[in-house]
């Protein structure tokens, strides 16, 4: 059974207070019908908010649930990954276990890149804060239907999916992708790449333990060709392995596959492989 990486979702910096702790919401699967985007809890003096959507970000329609307590939804503005903006008036108050009404997007099923939304929870004798949770539609009405986008994740046990590396900064600068343990029986493996993912070149770190390194296949986004570099090569504990250039120029990595496992004849089991993309 494939072990899958599980990276730790990095914060997101910005001016407002986004929900989910400010972490933006990923999403992994593309089946028809209703897909939980992501809640949060709305206080009282809340006015502006925002929802960051990656992932399989394409929806034709989005609602809102409410409970614990009522809110005061006022206006949505709905931004798209190709650059438009849809204003929606909403001034509906929605009631505790009752939904808003389905808003449609515009163009039918769209990328979106973040929801704002304007919003507080109504006064109420128990000082109780209302808990949104934020729904969107898939239709697939372009391509038929789509197998979920983590289906290599079906072997995960006890139907645990594994999160994709997101990265948030476009900063120049080596950043770190992620990290993973590596035993001495893996021979392959493979990490998702979300969010801000161009990248010109990639390098791999080794700790606790040396790993034997063999290929590595960069898939590209809109590119079936992957780009395979061979490495063949003992990386020591604390040695990282050359700079490598990617193909094309900052194009959006989809995901990394390697080969590699833990080498033999030393005290550690298990190494840990640390990830750095180069902007």
């Amino acid at each position: 059974m494939k072990k899958k990486i599980l990276i730790a979702l990095l914060l997101v910096a910005g001016s407002y207070n986004t929900i989910f702790a400010q972490q933006p919401a990923v999403m992994l699967s593309d089946k028809k019908g209703w897909h939980k985007i992501g809640e949060t809890s709305v206080d009282f003096t809340k006015e502006k908010d925002e929802l960051i959507v990656l992932g399989a970000d394409r929806f034709a329609s989005i609602r809102f649930e409410v409970t614990e307590a009522a809110i005061d939804l006022q206006d949505l503005e709905i931004y798209y990954e190709n650059g438009k903006k849809q204003d929606v008036s909403v001034r509906t108050p929605i009631m505790m276990g009752n939904e808003s009404r389905v808003i449609d997007l515009n163009g039918g099923e769209s990328a979106l890149k973040k929801i704002v939304f304007v919003y507080k929870t109504y006064p109420n004798r128990k000082d109780t804060k209302a808990h949104v949770l934020v729904w969107g539609l898939k239709t697939n009405a372009d391509k038929g239907n789509a197998d979920p986008v983590n289906t290599e994740h079906a072997d995960k046990p006890n139907g645990e999916i594994a999160k994709p590396a997101v990265i948030i900064s476009d900063k120049p600068g080596w950043h770190k992708i992620g990290e993973m343990h590596v035993d001495l029986k893996k021979d392959r493996d493979e990490m998702k790449v979300l969010g801000k993912d161009q990248f010109r070149q990639i390098k791999f770190k080794a700790e606790d333990a040396a790993i034997e390194f063999n290929d590595i296949e960069i898939y590209f986004e809109n590119d079936n060709t992957p780009q395979i570099i061979h490495i063949g090569m003992i990386l020591k504990k604390d040695e990282e392995t050359k700079s490598m250039d990617l193909r094309g120029t900052n194009k959006p990595i989809n995901k990394i596959v390697f080969m590699y496992k833990t080498a033999p004849n030393q005290l550690e089991e298990k190494a840990e492989v640390e990830i750095y993309g180069l902007k």
